[in-house]
């Protein structure tokens, strides 16, 4: 047992955890499984909204560049349809 257990501390030192962590949450209704993103808000209150030609990845990718992180390093927005 003291081998697996040594085993699995290297394992777990080689493993490298993500920089950033992003969750994205996002309300759907039957039917509507797939609604457009017009907005995302992080939960300090702060909001982005989609500019003209953006697409909806671009949103996700700026205000998930500028939303201010938690000290785990992690983002949550909620989407705005």
């Amino acid at each position: 047992m003291q081998s697996l257990e040594k085993r699995i501390a290297a394992l777990e030192r080689t493993v490298q955890r993500p920089d950033e962590i992003i969750l994205i949450r996002r309300f759907v209704s039957p039917g509507d499984l797939h609604p457009a993103i017009v907005g995302l808000r992080a939960n300090d209150g702060e909001r982005w909204e989609l500019q003209p030609g953006e697409s909806e990845q671009g949103l996700i990718d700026r205000a998930t560049s500028e939303a201010k992180r938690n000290p785990w390093g992690v983002v949550t927005l909620t989407a705005e349809h």
